[in-house]
Protein backbone atom coordinates (compact mmCIF):
# COMPACT_ATOMS: atom_id res chain seq x y z
CA UNK A 1 0.00 0.00 0.00
CA UNK A 2 1.20 3.60 -0.94
CA UNK A 3 0.98 6.14 1.82
CA UNK A 4 -0.13 9.79 0.75
CA UNK A 5 -0.73 10.26 4.74
CA UNK A 6 -1.65 8.32 7.61
CA UNK A 7 -4.66 6.66 7.61
CA UNK A 8 -3.93 4.57 10.96
CA UNK A 9 -7.00 3.88 12.83
CA UNK A 10 -9.10 5.98 15.65
CA UNK A 11 -9.96 2.78 17.54
CA UNK A 12 -7.75 3.90 20.64
CA UNK A 13 -9.85 6.63 21.16
CA UNK A 14 -13.65 4.59 21.71
CA UNK A 15 -12.65 4.09 25.23
CA UNK A 16 -14.85 7.03 26.05
CA UNK A 17 -17.95 5.46 24.20
CA UNK A 18 -17.20 6.71 21.15
CA UNK A 19 -17.87 10.52 21.89
CA UNK A 20 -14.47 11.78 21.38
CA UNK A 21 -13.78 9.82 17.88
CA UNK A 22 -17.39 11.35 16.97
CA UNK A 23 -16.20 15.01 17.62
CA UNK A 24 -12.75 14.14 16.16
CA UNK A 25 -13.82 12.52 12.76
CA UNK A 26 -16.36 15.90 12.40
CA UNK A 27 -13.41 18.48 12.58
CA UNK A 28 -11.15 15.61 10.41
CA UNK A 29 -13.81 15.87 7.75
CA UNK A 30 -14.20 19.85 8.01
CA UNK A 31 -10.57 19.76 7.44
CA UNK A 32 -11.26 17.52 4.68
CA UNK A 33 -13.30 20.69 3.21
CA UNK A 34 -10.86 23.27 3.67
CA UNK A 35 -7.54 21.19 2.99
CA UNK A 36 -6.07 19.74 0.00
CA UNK A 37 -4.49 16.60 0.13
CA UNK A 38 -1.73 16.19 -2.61
CA UNK A 39 -0.95 12.48 -2.60
CA UNK A 40 -4.09 10.55 -2.68
CA UNK A 41 -3.65 6.10 -1.00
CA UNK A 42 -3.82 2.97 -3.10
CA UNK A 43 -4.04 -0.45 -1.84
CA UNK A 44 -4.68 -4.10 -4.01
CA UNK A 45 -8.07 -4.92 -4.07
CA UNK A 46 -8.71 -8.33 -2.53
CA UNK A 47 -10.87 -9.69 -5.63
CA UNK A 48 -9.83 -7.72 -8.93
CA UNK A 49 -6.30 -7.34 -7.88
CA UNK A 50 -6.67 -3.86 -9.15
CA UNK A 51 -5.63 -0.62 -7.94
CA UNK A 52 -8.32 0.84 -5.30
CA UNK A 53 -8.84 4.33 -3.61
CA UNK A 54 -8.38 4.12 0.45
CA UNK A 55 -8.30 6.26 2.94
CA UNK A 56 -9.73 10.36 2.71
CA UNK A 57 -9.39 11.46 -0.88
CA UNK A 58 -10.19 14.64 -3.13
CA UNK A 59 -12.68 13.98 -6.14
CA UNK A 60 -10.27 14.52 -8.42
CA UNK A 61 -8.94 10.97 -7.19
CA UNK A 62 -12.06 9.73 -8.88
CA UNK A 63 -13.83 12.21 -11.25
CA UNK A 64 -11.84 10.78 -14.69
CA UNK A 65 -12.62 6.95 -13.73
CA UNK A 66 -14.35 5.47 -16.41
CA UNK A 67 -17.26 5.27 -14.10
CA UNK A 68 -17.41 8.65 -13.20
CA UNK A 69 -18.73 10.58 -16.00
CA UNK A 70 -21.30 8.78 -17.57
CA UNK A 71 -23.21 8.26 -14.17
CA UNK A 72 -22.40 12.40 -13.28
CA UNK A 73 -25.07 12.44 -16.71
CA UNK A 74 -27.08 10.36 -15.55
CA UNK A 75 -28.98 12.73 -12.81
CA UNK A 76 -30.44 15.88 -13.92
CA UNK A 77 -31.87 17.62 -10.97
CA UNK A 78 -34.98 19.96 -11.70
CA UNK A 79 -34.55 24.00 -10.55
CA UNK A 80 -37.12 23.16 -7.91
CA UNK A 81 -35.21 20.40 -6.28
CA UNK A 82 -32.19 22.46 -6.20
CA UNK A 83 -34.21 25.59 -5.00
CA UNK A 84 -36.05 23.54 -2.12
CA UNK A 85 -32.64 21.78 -0.95
CA UNK A 86 -31.43 25.27 -0.86
CA UNK A 87 -34.37 26.82 0.72
CA UNK A 88 -33.52 24.50 3.92
CA UNK A 89 -30.30 26.35 4.93
CA UNK A 90 -29.16 23.36 6.79
CA UNK A 91 -26.39 20.90 6.22
CA UNK A 92 -22.76 22.18 7.09
CA UNK A 93 -21.32 19.23 5.52
CA UNK A 94 -21.85 15.96 3.85
CA UNK A 95 -19.05 12.73 4.57
CA UNK A 96 -19.28 9.93 1.65
CA UNK A 97 -17.70 6.89 2.19
CA UNK A 98 -17.66 4.90 -0.93
CA UNK A 99 -15.46 1.95 -2.35
CA UNK A 100 -14.01 2.70 -5.95
CA UNK A 101 -14.21 -1.39 -6.34
CA UNK A 102 -18.39 -0.57 -5.69
CA UNK A 103 -20.71 -0.35 -8.54
CA UNK A 104 -23.13 1.29 -6.22
CA UNK A 105 -20.55 3.44 -5.51
CA UNK A 106 -19.71 3.92 -9.42
CA UNK A 107 -24.10 4.77 -9.61
CA UNK A 108 -24.89 6.78 -7.07
CA UNK A 109 -21.70 8.97 -6.25
CA UNK A 110 -22.12 10.84 -9.49
CA UNK A 111 -25.47 11.12 -9.52
CA UNK A 112 -25.34 12.72 -5.63
CA UNK A 113 -22.81 15.12 -6.97
CA UNK A 114 -24.54 15.97 -9.12
CA UNK A 115 -26.88 17.23 -7.73
CA UNK A 116 -25.03 18.70 -4.85
CA UNK A 117 -22.97 20.64 -7.21
CA UNK A 118 -25.79 22.62 -7.91
CA UNK A 119 -26.62 22.89 -4.11
CA UNK A 120 -26.04 24.82 -1.59
CA UNK A 121 -23.84 21.43 -0.84
CA UNK A 122 -21.24 21.85 -3.28
CA UNK A 123 -17.82 22.44 -1.68
CA UNK A 124 -19.07 21.30 1.40
CA UNK A 125 -18.41 17.50 0.77
CA UNK A 126 -15.70 15.42 1.56
CA UNK A 127 -14.67 11.79 0.94
CA UNK A 128 -13.56 8.28 2.14
CA UNK A 129 -12.27 5.67 0.15
CA UNK A 130 -12.52 2.52 1.94
CA UNK A 131 -11.76 -1.31 0.65
CA UNK A 132 -14.26 -4.39 0.78
CA UNK A 133 -12.79 -5.87 4.09
CA UNK A 134 -15.32 -5.14 6.32
CA UNK A 135 -11.99 -4.98 9.62
CA UNK A 136 -10.05 -2.84 7.53
CA UNK A 137 -12.78 -0.49 6.74
CA UNK A 138 -13.77 -0.55 10.22
CA UNK A 139 -10.20 0.59 11.08
CA UNK A 140 -10.51 3.36 8.33
CA UNK A 141 -14.19 4.77 9.53
CA UNK A 142 -14.13 4.02 13.37
CA UNK A 143 -16.53 5.25 15.09
CA UNK A 144 -19.00 6.14 11.63
CA UNK A 145 -20.71 2.31 11.71
CA UNK A 146 -20.08 2.27 8.04
CA UNK A 147 -21.67 -1.19 6.97
CA UNK A 148 -22.48 -0.51 3.31
CA UNK A 149 -21.57 1.72 0.64
CA UNK A 150 -22.04 4.40 -0.46
CA UNK A 151 -22.98 5.45 2.46
CA UNK A 152 -23.29 9.46 2.36
CA UNK A 153 -23.72 10.84 5.90
CA UNK A 154 -25.30 14.44 6.41
CA UNK A 155 -24.07 16.72 9.22
CA UNK A 156 -25.47 20.20 10.53
CA UNK A 157 -24.31 21.47 14.23
CA UNK A 158 -21.49 18.99 14.19
CA UNK A 159 -24.05 16.28 14.39
CA UNK A 160 -25.18 13.94 12.07
CA UNK A 161 -29.06 14.38 11.10
CA UNK A 162 -29.62 11.31 8.46
CA UNK A 163 -27.69 9.08 6.22
CA UNK A 164 -28.17 7.20 2.81
CA UNK A 165 -26.76 3.96 3.00
CA UNK A 166 -26.06 2.10 -0.33
CA UNK A 167 -28.48 3.48 -2.81
CA UNK A 168 -31.76 5.85 -2.28
CA UNK A 169 -34.99 4.77 -1.54
CA UNK A 170 -36.49 6.45 -4.56
CA UNK A 171 -35.20 9.58 -6.01
CA UNK A 172 -31.46 10.49 -4.53
CA UNK A 173 -32.83 14.62 -4.43
CA UNK A 174 -36.31 13.58 -2.20
CA UNK A 175 -33.93 11.71 -0.13
CA UNK A 176 -31.95 14.59 0.04
CA UNK A 177 -34.77 16.82 1.12
CA UNK A 178 -36.49 14.68 4.02
CA UNK A 179 -32.77 14.42 5.35
CA UNK A 180 -32.24 18.34 5.43
CA UNK A 181 -36.16 18.82 6.82
CA UNK A 182 -35.32 16.14 9.75
CA UNK A 183 -36.90 12.98 8.99
CA UNK A 184 -34.91 10.08 10.51
CA UNK A 185 -32.14 8.54 9.16
CA UNK A 186 -34.51 5.21 8.77
CA UNK A 187 -36.78 6.42 6.61
CA UNK A 188 -33.92 7.37 3.74
CA UNK A 189 -32.58 3.27 3.63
Amino acid sequence: MTRGHDVRPAKVLLEDGGNAVRLILTAAIAVLFSTRVSAQTFATDSVTHERILIGPVERSAFQDSSWYGDNYSLYKPQAELIHRIDSLGVGDSVCVVFGSWCSDSHMWVPMFLSLADSTMLAGKIGFIAVPRSKSWREQLTSGLGIEKVPTFIFYHGGKEIGRIIEEPKGDIGDNIVKILEGKSAEETR
